[in-house]
């Protein structure tokens, strides 16, 4: 006995040297082919660096490539306009004057604009100051007049702003051909250097745009310093590279760098996007030091982990026999070690249950006992509940009596009342019985109040806090007309427990509260509703503003889009034409956004109507698939149609609301894609019903997110995501459906798609349905756009507007477009013109739109004409106005063409028709 007694404690001493061995052996077994694998790894991410550095330089050249293109194009464009003008070409002083001072006011993109005549000598400018009587010996005015085109100059400090400015200038020739003057327009470069400073990057990154490959017309950043240097010798060779490659050169700076190019397409010139070489390898060098750190970090756990679960074995039984000591001093709290390895383990839990059982046993008759006390206390702070609410005493009042009795009754040691306010939480009563100490004193206690509450206001439930060594708190909610106003919190004496039976006891005390509050809640109530009829009616008057001010640059942009589309696909250029399509979508996808506020707006106001006609829902739904199809292809969405071949299917509904859910319900399903996913959309008639259905295989949602899947500005969390939205536009969805008459169904799983069903009632037809085809813009010269005639007077005060409809109708050859800038000039025009049609935007400098309609059918001479409103307020009151006053149709801006050349052929036609 005595021999083997002496060898067990050298056996266990022994085996943890054993298992520690062998456990060692396995991690280095696991180890070895780690570090291999990230050796391999970190290769791969510096070429993976490599590719990522070009594809973003590529991206940022392209888009400075862009930025000066587009600002280069407008001047050009702008410079032609005036070049054409007849009081250029007259050198009419005063009229130059006045034109050249409202194109640039359109702007804040040049530092002036002017005329001057073939000597050198000014006619006029945008800038009254003129710093020399001659410019024929400047070297831009010197080239401006030898070219035949635009000339765009070297980049210099402007004599009157001061600013870095570069000259685009075109000759001006009369109607014989003869060059009389020069058009200059001195561009800002401070507005393309604003520009160019989003597509900065980091520190260290530069864009520049080079001019024949050896002068630098901006530098950012400090581009002060480097506008008008000549380029470095390494730094010329980088637009030969074009978007082939990237090329590592020392920038103008000295600083070493990787550099992309991208050709702007004009005067020579090309962008330039750098950034320094150790950005390029940074994220892989981090990389690096990542798996460096996760590979020892790895090797140190499991030595760490062979290491305890050796020791662990060998203690597990000195564990349990300590347990078994205690337990034979007569110690209560006591508890095996449950989680030893293997059978050692188990023994353990059954030790547990035991003590368990006889715990079990003692506790049932302290809580008997515990019980009845409870009881006793809580009928008596009831009771001083009730006498308080026959006694209609206040609320605070309220509050202060039933904190007073819960202390009075010995049911908690403390009480108070926190209430929600729109501050935060604030407490209004409390008490504390006498000889206790505040229990805010104590460490931590402002903490578990502050979760406590926040619990039970969030719950609508009784919340709990009873830690082992603490004074246990319980918070029940206070509901009035099923808001949650506050909540009574109360603190017992350490080691009383708050059981299911005293928490039910609770809250039927706080309903006694609520019943006290909400006899006091009908005065605020009043109060509340003038204030949010107020609230509403500000909210009208501030999206009406919003929505004319959006819509008046969305004009120029959707306008001058569409414009050059047309040409663009005249000349054959599908280039430009699939990007002004990019355009023209943005801006559309703009106005589509601002008339979602505004039938929201509607919505609430309960103004929201529908017009009904006879529709083709499969051509309306395949309509709304040829619009999406940019939008699909941008996010690598396979979109299609899955009844394209079927037959008409037609039924009386709204169309405008009709296309307005269903261009809602594709586009969420695109943009909430994945690449290489699918959109299907079908529709068909079953059961007197039109069911249409969007199918994706995108994000899909959890049940939470479909709860708050119709509440307004609602993203569901994809409002931290890259995917652009508001939602608003589900929201105005479901609106739009119920107004119809339908459902809206939604069958989403999170991670494998969504299915939307929108089943409207079948309502047959009683005539031709609408078609959903698209009304091109006609092209200059063609048919289509000779077949209008006749006399249109526009009267508009902004000139870019004015020029945009202009350069509109100078494709129809038997349209006379007049431009009248006033109120008073306009009615004088009408009167004299007698024109077959008036076109008046309601915002004048002089007057209202109302007041010139006003006026129009009060004067015998103008009272027959035709007019039809064109302007950027949308509000439905404003339309209504409008109408009432005369209009014969009220269009909003940005400008349709295609809706505005069907306006005014339809009114030309019947003025022809009335004159024959």
């Amino acid at each position: 006995m005595g021999l083997s007694t002496a060898a067990s404690p050298r056996r266990l001493r022994r085996r943890p040297d054993y298992l520690l061995s062998r456990l060692l052996l396995i991690v280095a077994a696991v180890a070895v082919p780690l570090v291999a694998l990230q050796a391999v790894s970190i290769l791969e991410a510096r070429s993976d660096a490599e590719r990522r550095a070009l594809q973003l330089l590529r991206q940022r050249a392209a888009d400075v490539a862009e930025h000066a293109r587009d600002q280069i194009d407008h001047a050009e464009h702008l410079l032609t306009f005036l070049a054409t003008r007849q009081s250029i070409r007259t050198l009419d002083v005063e009229s130059c004057e006045n034109l050249v001072r409202g194109v640039v006011g359109a702007g804040a993109a040049y530092t002036n604009i002017g005329f001057f005549r073939q000597d050198g000598s000014h006619v006029c400018s945008a800038q009254p100051v003129v710093p020399r009587p001659s410019f024929a010996d400047i070297p831009w005015f010197r080239g401006g007049m030898a070219a035949e085109g635009f000339l765009l100059s070297e980049p210099r400090r402007g004599p009157v702003s001061g600013r870095m400015v570069t000259y685009l200038t075109l000759p001006v020739r009369s109607a014989e051909g003869r060059k009389v003057g020069l058009v200059v327009a001195v561009m800002d470069m401070q507005g393309l250097n604003t520009a160019l400073q989003a597509e900065l990057g980091g520190p260290g990154s530069t864009v520049a745009l080079v001019k024949d490959r050896s002068l630098l017309i901006t530098r950012l950043p400090d581009p002060e310093r480097w506008m008008g240097r000549p380029v470095p010798m390494p730094l010329d060779m980088v637009t030969l590279g074009g978007d082939s490659r990237m090329v590592v050169a020392n920038g103008v700076d000295g600083q070493r760098r990787a550099f992309a190019s991208a050709p702007v397409g004009k005067h020579g010139l090309d962008a330039l996007a750098g950034m320094p070489v150790a950005d390029v390898y940074a994220r892989a060098d981090m990389d690096l030091w990542r798996g460096v750190l996760a590979a020892s970090l790895v090797i140190s756990l499991g030595l760490a982990a062979a290491f305890l679960a050796a020791r662990r074995l060998t203690a597990a039984l000195r564990s349990i026999a300590d347990t078994a000591r205690r337990l034979q001093a007569g110690e209560t709290e006591v508890q095996a070690d449950a989680s030893l390895p293997g059978q050692f383990g188990e023994v353990a839990a059954e030790i547990n249950r035991l003590i368990e059982r006889n715990a079990l046993r003692t506790g049932e008759l302290e809580a008997s006992e515990q019980r009845a006390v409870r009881l006793r206390r809580f009928y008596e702070a009831l009771s001083a509940t009730g006498q308080a609410i026959a006694r209609q005493v206040g609320t605070e009042a309220l509050f202060d009596e039933v904190c007073r009795a819960c202390m009075a009754s010995g049911l908690a040691e403390r009480a108070w009342v926190t209430l929600r306010e729109p501050v935060g939480l604030r407490v209004i009563s409390s008490a504390l019985r006498r000889g206790r100490p505040a229990a805010d004193r104590h460490p931590g206690w402002a903490a578990r109040d502050a979760a406590l509450t926040q619990r039970a206001l969030q719950s609508g439930q009784a919340a709990i806090d009873a830690p082992a060594d603490e004074a246990p708190m319980a918070a029940v909610p206070i509901t009035v007309d099923d808001e949650r106003i506050g909540v009574l919190t109360l603190c017992a004496a350490r080691g009383v427990a708050f059981d299911d039976e005293l928490v039910g006891l609770l809250g039927e005390l706080a309903r006694e509260l609520s019943f006290g509050v909400s006899l006091d809640r009908h005065k605020a109530s009043r109060a509340a509703l003038a204030s949010a009829q107020a609230a509403n009616r500000a909210k009208t008057r501030f999206l009406s503003h919003v929505s004319h001010e959006l819509r008046t640059p969305l004009n120029a942009v959707l306008g001058f889009a569409q414009l050059q589309h047309a040409r663009a696909t005249e000349r054959g250029d599908e280039e430009a034409g699939e990007q002004l399509g990019h355009v023209l979508a943005a801006a559309r996808q703009l106005t589509e956004l601002i008339d979602d506020l505004m039938d929201v707006s509607r919505i609430e106001a309960g103004e929201l109507t529908v017009e009904l006609s006879d529709v083709d829902v499969m051509a309306k739904l395949a309509s709304v698939v040829q619009l999406s199809e940019p939008l699909a292809r941008r996010q690598q969405v396979r979109l299609s149609l899955a009844a394209a071949a079927a037959a008409p299917l037609l039924t009386r509904t709204d169309p405008v609301r009709l296309r307005q859910v269903l261009m809602n319900l594709v586009s969420n399903a695109i943009k909430y894609n994945r690449p290489g996913g699918r959109v299907r959309a079908d529709a068909w008639c079953e059961g007197g019903r039109v069911l249409l259905q969007v199918e994706d295989t995108g994000l899909g949602m959890s049940p939470q997110q479909l709860e708050g899947l119709f509440q307004a500005f609602n993203r569901l969390g994809r409002e931290r995501s890259a995917i652009e939205g508001t939602g608003i536009g589900l929201f105005i969805t479901k609106r739009l459906v119920e107004l119809l008459g339908g459902e809206l169904q939604f069958d989403s799983r999170e991670g494998q798609g969504t299915t939307v069903t929108v089943s409207l009632p079948y309502v047959p037809p009683e005539g031709a349905a609408e078609s959903s085809a698209f009304a091109p813009l006609p092209l200059a010269g063609s048919e289509a756009a000779d077949t209008l005639s006749g006399t249109v007077l526009y009267i508009e005060d902004n000139p870019v507007n004015a020029m945009l409809v202009e350069t509109y109708f100078q494709q129809h050859s038997q349209v006379r477009v007049v431009v009248s800038g006033s109120g008073h000039e306009g009615l004088q025009s009408a009167a004299e013109l007698q024109p077959d049609l008036v076109l008046l935007d309601m915002q004048l400098p002089d007057m209202h739109g109302l007041e010139v309609l006003q006026r129009l059918a009060a004067d015998p001479r103008t009272a027959a004409l035709p007019v039809i409103a064109l302007s950027a307020s949308a509000m439905p009151q404003e339309v209504e106005a409008a109408t009432r006053a005369g209009a014969q149709a009220y269009w909003t801006k940005p400008i349709d063409f295609a809706r505005l050349r069907a306006g005014v052929a339809a009114v030309l036609a019947r003025g022809r028709g009335a004159g024959s």
